[in-house]
């Protein structure tokens, strides 16, 4: 399935889900783009105008929320679907392996929501990839606390990727096996977060802010 051209009803469930997570306070892009800001002015250090690649990007809604900012000077997308997204700041190129991701040098990768779908055992390899062409690395994703918060993570996967495509993941990441993929990175964790809340109201109630954290890496 091609995420940027879809069929006509996968439009209208696309349109329904958002729906509900805006009536329900599942909207996730707000929380976390304010975060990736702070993290971006505080955290990162930068003090120049930084590019950005935003890798596994889907519709870019996290980037369309932070190309505002004066200090960033562009975002490429990176995703395995063809599209024709554009915007002043923006930009969208499909890929077929990392290693098509050196001409696309930049300060920053983002992975929101993506390292799950690698495999917890193998994304070690892609954080390790990425860090070739990157001097940060900033990273959202879940922990699981046992089989009914994994069954609850694959179910909240399936609603918000149905329509895209997307691959749902048998197990997420636990501290333990996160901790683990770091050391096989070979990378130094600056910043960590855990218990990050991305959602208010119903959404929150079903996958509260344990099943979330942030993470930044560095060489």
């Amino acid at each position: 399935m091609i995420r940027f051209e879809k069929k006509e009803h996968l439009k209208i469930l696309i349109f329904i889900s958002d729906l509900i997570r805006k009536v329900f306070g599942g909207d996730r892009t707000k929380r976390i783009s304010k975060k990736i800001e702070l993290i971006l002015k505080k955290e990162a250090g930068f003090k120049k105008k930084i590019s950005i690649v935003d890798f596994g990007c889907g519709s870019m809604e996290i980037s369309k929320k932070i190309q505002h900012n004066k200090f960033i000077n562009k975002i490429v997308g990176v995703d395995i679907f063809k599209s024709k997204f554009k915007y002043k700041k923006l930009e969208y190129y499909q890929y077929s392996k990392t290693k098509d991701l050196k001409k696309y040098k930049c300060d920053v990768v983002l992975l929101i929501d993506v390292l799950h779908h690698i495999g917890i055992g193998k994304s070690f390899k892609l954080l390790k990839e990425l860090s070739r062409y990157s001097k940060l690395i900033i990273i959202k994703d879940h922990f699981e606390h046992g089989q009914i918060s994994r069954q609850l993570l694959r179910f909240v996967d399936f609603y918000a990727n149905y329509a895209y495509g997307v691959v749902i993941p048998k197990i997420y990441y636990s501290e333990k096996s996160w901790t683990k993929t770091i050391k096989m990175s070979k990378l130094k964790q600056l910043y960590f977060e855990k218990n990050f809340q991305q959602h208010d109201g119903l959404f929150n109630l079903i996958l509260n802010k344990k099943h979330h954290f942030i993470s930044v890496l560095k060489k």
